[in-house]
C-alpha cells in the first residue's frame, strides 16, 4: 500500500510503500517519551521504498529500551515525529499519525507491553467526549 503524509506544519512530506500487515503499537518508555503518551502507532517500510522531501532533524538514540541504536526522525519547526530506523536505513518504522486517513492503520501488535501504564486497560471504563472538555458524551464500544 503506497502512503502519503506530512509533519504537522507541512514543511516535510512522506511518501512510501508498507509492508502489509506491519501495524503495531510501541508502549516502550522511549515512544511513550517522544509522543508525550502510553504508546504510538507505527507502520513499516523498506528503506528503498521510503521518501521524504524537505530536511528532517534528526536524533541517534544509542540507548533504546529495544538495547538497539535508533535514528529518531523528526521536523525541526513543529517537533512533529515521523520515523525511526536503524542505522543502516533499512526498515523504517514511519509514525502512522503522520500519514493521511491514518484511522485505517488498526495495530494488530502491541509491543513492550510490560512498559505500558496499567490504567490503558481501563480506557473504555472512561468518559469519552466528542471534541475538548465540555463537548457531548460519546458512546464507545
Amino acid at each position: 500500500m503506497k502512503v502519503s503524509g506530512a509533519c504537522h506544519c507541512g514543511k516535510i512530506q512522506i511518501e512510501a510503500v508498507l509492508i502489509e500487515g506491519k501495524v503495531f503499537a510501541c508502549h516502550c518508555t522511549d515512544c511513550q517519551t517522544f509522543a508525550g503518551g502510553p504508546f504510538r502507532v507505527m507502520v513499516q517500510s523498506n528503506g528503498s521504498d521510503f521518501e521524504i522531501v524537505g530536511e528532517a532533524s534528526e536524533y541517534v538514540k544509542t540507548s533504546a529500551e529495544s538495547g538497539n541504536p535508533r535514528i529518531q526522525g523528526f521536523c525541526g519547526t513543529c517537533g512533529s515525529s515521523l520515523y525511526a530506523c536503524d542505522l543502516e536505513r533499512s526498515l523504517i518504522n514511519i509514525r502512522a499519525a503522520c500519514l493521511e486517513d491514518n484511522s485505517k492503520f488498526s495495530p494488530k501488535i502491541h509491543m513492550f507491553g510490560s512498559s505500558s501504564p496499567s490504567w490503558l486497560d481501563k480506557m473504555n471504563e472512561s468518559d469519552w467526549l466528542e471534541k475538548g472538555l465540555g463537548s457531548q458524551k460519546m458512546l464507545r464500544e
